[in-house]
């Protein structure tokens, strides 16, 4: 979450920016005219989920559209529109919340005030967005192979992204589908309430007849003062060794780590790329080791191929890239290929005590095994 926070923070320091430079432009220029068309045509280029900008006068009225399918709506009064009203009497950036727009759907307009070089307001500088472009752009290559699901809520409770694209435009507060989730709706009320936080809440998912408990960890975001809360989610799952008649006191998981990893082949049986072996092996091991989150392999070039169980393993996520605190100390273990052991976040929010092991079939190092046990 700590990533996906940054990089939508950084995102809207950049329309920011950009935003800030086009009325600039446009102050020295005018609002209509050719130098305008220009401006304006370079502000959506330059930010790809972008529907439309335009410049919009004092009283309201739009002057000038790009790109071109859009100018046939130049001239039209939208001085009704809230941001409009708010950009207008106030003379300072806004951001308004989802709403259906002239352009015939429902999105975000971001308006920035135009002064001319004597400081006098001319009018506004406009760019329309749909929220579900926007963030389909950034998260979902954050997020990939990290066992994380994510939602984007307006203070309002509406629902503007899901990984989930059928939840996106529901409002979690009156929407029919969320009316059998009093525990869900209790968790959003919380969400509204702080800016950042955790919870949880059991959730039926559709075909199934058990409910599950999902954790929930947000982070809050804003542009000019309206604020969407980022949510991650993660489906709980049962406790290693759960079904275990022996006393979960008398095993120790990092000596069983150390037995596993030279046992049975299993470095062969990684050499040959067996994953439906290993994985038999890594669900055994869970199932017969108390106290453990999951256990999971790092390859010898810092990609962690999988792990058990599935939902509380990362996927083909590559180290390298560093997407979250202390990836980089993970890599330095692996150059090691000695044992180690420390406390990292965990990418699906919460800590845990990592413990890793190095792996090698004869000679050949293959990387290292790891556990991770709930801090």
């Amino acid at each position: 979450m700590t990533e996906v926070h940054q990089k939508i923070t950084e995102e809207f320091n950049r329309l920011d920016s950009g935003m800030k430079d086009t009325a600039l432009e446009l102050g020295a220029r005018g609002l209509a005219g050719d130098s305008a068309r220009s401006s304006l045509s370079k502000l959506c280029e330059k930010f790809t989920f972008a529907v439309d900008c335009s410049t919009v006068d004092a009283k309201g009225i739009m002057v000038t559209m790009e790109p071109s399918p859009y100018r046939h709506l130049e001239g039209t009064d939208i001085s009704t529109q809230e941001q409009v009203r708010r950009v207008i009497a106030e003379h300072k950036p806004v951001m308004s919340s989802v709403f259906k727009a002239i352009e015939g759907f429902e999105a975000v307009d971001v308006e920035y005030p135009v002064f001319n070089s004597k400081g006098g307001y001319m009018g506004s500088v406009s760019l329309f967005f749909k929220p579900e472009t926007f963030f389909a752009e950034i998260l979902p290559p954050l997020i990939k192979g990290v066992p994380v699901d994510i939602w984007v809520m307006e203070k309002d409770g509406r629902i503007i992204y899901d990984t989930d694209s059928s939840q996106i435009g529901l409002n979690l507060f009156t929407s029919p589908n969320f009316q059998p989730y009093p525990r869900l709706q209790e968790l959003g009320r919380r969400i509204v309430a702080k800016q950042e936080g955790s919870g949880s809440y059991p959730y039926t998912v559709q075909g199934e007849k058990n409910a599950v408990t999902k954790d929930a960890f947000w982070k809050s975001v804003d542009l000019y003062g309206t604020e969407w809360r980022i949510v991650g989610v993660h489906a709980r799952k049962d406790k290693s060794g759960s079904k275990m008649k022996r006393s979960p006191l008398s095993i120790n998981p990092v000596e069983r780590l150390d037995v596993f990893v030279k046992e049975g082949n299993l470095a062969r049986t990684l050499s040959k790329g067996d994953k439906h072996n290993v994985m038999q092996r890594f669900k055994t091991f869970y199932k017969t080791t108390p106290g453990i989150y999951a256990i999971q392999w790092i390859d010898e070039n810092g990609i962690n191929r999988f792990g058990y169980p599935t939902g509380n393993s990362l996927v083909d996520y590559d180290y390298h890239q560093r997407r979250e605190t202390g990836d980089q100390k993970i890599l330095d273990i692996l150059a090691s290929r000695k044992k180690a052991s420390m406390e990292l976040p965990l990418a699906e929010g919460g800590a845990g005590i990592f413990n890793f092991v190095p792996v090698l079939d004869g000679d050949h190092y293959l990387g290292l095994i790891y556990i991770i046990r709930l801090k």
